[in-house]
């Protein structure tokens, strides 16, 4: 019996085609050994990332709390502050000027009467008057009138007329802008008159 010539050839052909499967199906194989692989790999290197970045925000943190500590120890063993205002005596105002003083005094001093003086304070006080708060009491309306009248009265300096009113420099010097200011305001157009040229 004579073989089959086209046999042998199909048969060849069959396996030169699984031949070429099993090749394919390798090469798929490897590349999805490559692609695992690869997540693997990026898997592994996001979770080094996170733990980088979580040990990096610990250190931070750290830091942070130590800075935070250190801050307070300098903080406990800076001196607290003794007062919101340095202690000055208003005595020779309280006691001595407006206790003792006569008439001629006022008038010597403050070129004006007691009487004057207390109308003033009177027609001010709305424009003067200051609102008290938790650090401290403020300056009465006739201490600041008085301090505005006796520099204006007298050639004495800003530090000068403080030491007698018990006051800082800079707060009388404040005190006779602002006293300047509101007689200006509220008097100028009450108490000055201009003649009238026609009359």
């Amino acid at each position: 019996m004579e073989a089959n010539p086209v046999l042998p050839a199909a048969f060849r052909g069959i396996m030169d085609v699984q031949e070429r499967l099993r090749q394919s199906h390798q090469a798929v194989q490897h590349w999805e050994e490559v692609v695992t692989a690869c997540r693997l790999r990026r898997c592994a290197a996001w979770e080094d990332f996170l733990f980088s970045q979580g040990v990096q925000a610990r250190q931070r943190q750290a830091r942070r709390r130590r800075c935070i500590r250190c801050l307070q120890i300098l903080w406990e063993q800076l001196p607290g502050r003794r007062w919101w205002v340095y202690p000055r005596s208003s005595d020779w105002w309280d006691n001595f000027v407006m206790r003792i003083w006569g008439e001629e005094k006022w008038l010597e001093n403050f070129r004006m009467s007691r009487s004057t003086f207390n109308w003033l304070v009177v027609a001010l006080r709305d424009v003067l008057q200051r609102q008290r708060t938790e650090m401290r009491a403020p300056v009465s309306v006739e201490r600041r009138v008085a301090v505005a009248l006796w520099w204006m009265a007298s050639t004495m300096s800003y530090r000068t007329v403080g030491h007698q009113f018990g006051l800082a420099r800079s707060t009388v010097a404040g005190i006779v802008v602002e006293v300047t200011r509101a007689i200006t305001e509220a008097l100028l157009d009450r108490v000055v008159y201009l003649r009238d040229p026609d009359k």
